[in-house]
């Protein structure tokens, strides 16, 4: 079974690269992360750390922390 919470990030972040013109290795160069990550990110194969979805809300204004809560917590 897919995580809900994969798939809305896969949206979010490929949503604002589509909205801001930019490319995925752009946006993972602006965040320190590897363009293999950030490719993993985009294909909700992965969820990025507390850390990172901050320094992403931070960089690009998109609300992960919300989509990291489980049950009023971070999972």
């Amino acid at each position: 079974m897919v995580d809900k919470r994969f798939v809305m990030i896969r949206k979010v972040i490929s949503g604002y690269l589509k909205h801001t013109k930019m490319t995925g290795k752009q946006l993972a160069d602006g965040l320190g992360i590897s363009d293999s990550y950030m490719i993993m990110l985009r294909f909700g194969q992965r969820r990025p750390s507390p850390e990172l979805a901050q320094r992403i809300e931070a960089a690009a204004g998109i609300p992960f922390k919300k989509l990291l809560l489980k049950q009023g917590r971070i999972a």
